[in-house]
């Protein structure tokens, strides 16, 4: 796979991203941003103490609470997987992001974003652990390499085909990145995070994962439409099977082909392009895919401003980015661009 040099060093921008043209901290890739006992909000049985939180950065100072477990007593049933409870003062806006490390192994068949206004996207990456548990102010660049999910404003529920799951295995830790923007005039609190459906071990013939394929190579020209491409080069034979379009607000169509060695070139996605209803869509039919073969990704804006647009996290820039799911999973970081 094809990886950019600022893909490498960006580990970080997903589905429904937007906001400042700066980050709130600078972070480091693959590990929270800072390392703060485990504060409040964690959800779904994590624990931690009341005190601290989103609001302070750093997160109570209790101990650190003891890996989760008890997801699969759930089967087929929408649980919380991770969340965090989050204020904003008026006219602001922040990243946050929040650690869990997972007890047991988790096969997850289903996908929820949990994503209440003021939320403009959440990141859910796997890794290993690189602190206490906690949730902590952080950046935009704060992730693990291997993406679980990720959604954004309007994103639906998706449930994975029958025999396909993606896995956390035990031991290994969760980052939730959380970007944040209130724009009322009021301080604006809520609960963000993923929800997911677990299914049985026995029943997994397919380990998952998600991707982001596109460019960060953005140059969109002032005062007129224009179409911009990428593409994402497959390192192993993989089978795609749903795909989530991600542009910021000057976007108004993508289209996605995969040009496959086994199918010839299978559309995966034509249609226009709504910030405030990022969906995902599960193909008809899975693509297969042979090593070296590629998906390309286009993306068509229509800048009415008088500035030229480049690529970035801010809502004042743009990115042209296919969120793919896609099996086996090769843990490969999540970012592939050309």
């Amino acid at each position: 796979m094809r990886y950019s040099i600022l893909a490498v060093a960006l580990a970080s921008f997903s589905v429904a991203c937007g906001g400042s043209n700066e980050p709130a901290d600078t972070g480091s890739a693959g590990a929270p941003a800072a390392t703060g006992g485990s504060g409040g909000g964690f959800g779904a049985g994590t624990g931690g103490s009341s005190g601290g939180g989103p609001s302070g950065g750093t997160g109570g100072g209790s101990s650190n609470p003891p890996p989760a477990t008890g997801f699969n007593d759930n089967i087929g049933q929408w649980q919380t997987l991770i969340d965090g409870e989050w204020s904003l003062p008026p006219g602001s806006e922040d990243y946050f992001c929040v650690t869990r490390t997972i007890g047991e192994d988790v096969f997850i068949s289903g996908f929820e974003a949990i994503n209440p206004v003021g939320t403009h996207h959440t990141v859910l990456t796997l890794g290993t652990a690189g602190g206490p548990d906690s949730i902590t102010k952080c950046s935009a660049f704060t992730n693990h390499t291997q993406q679980i999910y990720g959604s954004g404003v309007g994103t639906n529920s998706i449930d994975l085909p029958p025999g396909v799951a993606v896995k956390i295995p035990a031991g290994t830790q969760l980052l939730l990145n959380l970007h944040l923007f209130n724009t009322t005039a009021e301080e604006m609190t809520g609960l963000s995070g993923t929800r997911i459906k677990v299914t049985a071990a026995d029943d997994v013939v397919h380990e998952a994962e998600g991707i982001l394929a596109g460019t960060l190579n953005l140059n969109i020209p002032p005062m007129q439409e224009s179409t911009q491409t990428g593409s994402c080069v497959m390192s192993r034979d993989v089978s795609v099977f749903a795909v989530t379009p991600h542009m910021h607000q000057l976007g108004i169509h993508m289209k996605v082909t995969a040009h496959s060695s086994i199918e010839g070139d299978v559309v995966l996605h034509d249609g226009p392009y709504d910030f405030e209803e990022q969906l995902t869509h599960l193909l008809d039919d899975e693509v297969q895919m042979a090593r070296g073969d590629d998906v390309q990704v286009e993306c068509t804006y229509r800048n009415t401003t008088t500035r030229s647009v480049s690529f970035g996290d801010s809502s004042l820039q743009e990115m042209c980015f296919a969120g793919l799911f896609r099996y086996p999973a090769t843990g490969e970081f999540f970012v592939c661009s050309f």
